[in-house]
């Protein structure tokens, strides 16, 4: 297999915004780094490709300590760096909260340890290796979510979802491509356990639905691509129609509506709708199909009883009536409630 394509899509993804390649000119730029392969052949191109660009790659190293090997891997990941020429940082993660999944919690982390490190450096973006598996296994996650148009468009390559650009140029390139080019290096890269566990959700989907699915339909990691773009495309429109429709009003960990527009929209609405509120409420994923069905009897019920609207809707969040409008907002955290399941792939 060529190993041209890893620099090729790392000077395209550039080339191809001009402006932004002005932006990072002369800059340093935060390479989230596990030491894995494929952000080693995102480190190792942005360093080959840096002379041409005048960037200066920075590897961000975040360990979460929620194994015994984490250290020892954060050691090895700044060999690795230091083998390639390129400065390292390692950011250790702060407990978990009680009341919080730990998937949650590590995805949230990870931004939040990225973002500052990216603007103690003085960063001008963030960069992450997602590649196209990694978008296909997104889009495929978000819809057993349930998502609307904006899960479903799953990760964007350019985002500013931390104050600054997240950059994604590996997305539209194979896993292997990556593996080989970084084999390149003669680095034997991180091997992290917990890519392997069987509980977090995105593994499950990599390793046991995805090939399931891919037997009989060869092509559906294409399909799945196709289907974010597909949503990224929508979705503007989408979002206007429906805060014309429900005039949301978010506020810190909670958006609410009037009750009367949510039960005017159409069944086929909702899930979108409810996926919509949560968004703008700060949640990472939307409500459960369970949760949904909840809420549409507790409406129902409403109705013909004149009662309250109040359910859990999943992750720690909750709707709840308050008069004429619904919130959905994430209650204070319970000291003897439960931690979740932990998802260590993927970033989004």
């Amino acid at each position: 297999m060529s190993v041209q394509p890893v620099e090729a899509g790392v000077t395209g993804f550039f080339s191809r915004r001009p402006e932004l390649a002005r932006t990072v000119r002369d800059a340093p730029l935060a390479v989230a780094f596990s030491g894995g392969p494929d952000s080693t052949a995102l480190l190792r191109a942005m360093r080959l490709c840096a002379p041409r660009f005048a960037w200066r790659p920075v590897a961000v190293h975040v360990d979460h300590r929620l194994d015994d090997g984490s250290a020892r891997r954060a050691r090895t990941a700044a060999g690795i760096a230091e083998r390639l020429g390129v400065p390292f940082q390692a950011h250790v993660a702060r407990p978990p909260p009680p009341g919080r999944s730990l998937e949650e919690w590590a995805r949230a982390e990870r931004y939040r340890l990225l973002a500052g490190a990216a603007r103690s450096l003085r960063a001008a973006a963030i960069l992450t290796a997602h590649h196209r598996l990694d978008q296909a296994e997104t889009v495929l996650l978000r819809i057993l979510f349930g998502s609307g148009t904006a899960g479903l468009g799953a990760m964007r390559p350019v985002s500013n979802r931390l104050g600054l650009p997240l950059l994604r140029p590996l997305l539209d390139l194979e896993p292997g491509a990556l593996r080989d080019y970084a084999a390149l290096s003669g680095i034997e890269p991180v091997d992290d356990p917990t890519n392997r566990a069987s509980g977090p959700r995105r593994n499950f989907v990599r390793r046991r639905l995805l090939p399931v699915l891919a037997a009989e339909t060869p092509d559906l990691g294409d399909r799945l691509v196709r289907l974010a773009r597909a949503a990224r495309r929508a979705e503007p429109t989408v979002r206007r129609l429906l805060d014309e429709a429900l005039a949301p009003r978010p506020g810190d960990q909670s958006c609410e509506v009037e009750v009367e527009a949510l039960a005017r929209l159409p069944a086929s609405l909702w899930p979108a709708a409810l996926a919509r509120l949560h968004r703008l409420a700060g949640a990472t994923y939307p409500p459960t199909r369970n949760a949904r069905r909840e809420l549409e009897r507790q409406l129902g019920r409403r109705k013909s009883r004149g009662r309250s609207v109040g359910c859990d809707c999943g992750g720690g969040w909750r709707w709840e009536q308050s008069r004429d409008r619904l919130r959905v907002l994430r209650p204070p955290p319970r000291e003897n409630q439960g931690i979740g399941s932990l998802e260590v792939g993927g970033l989004e």
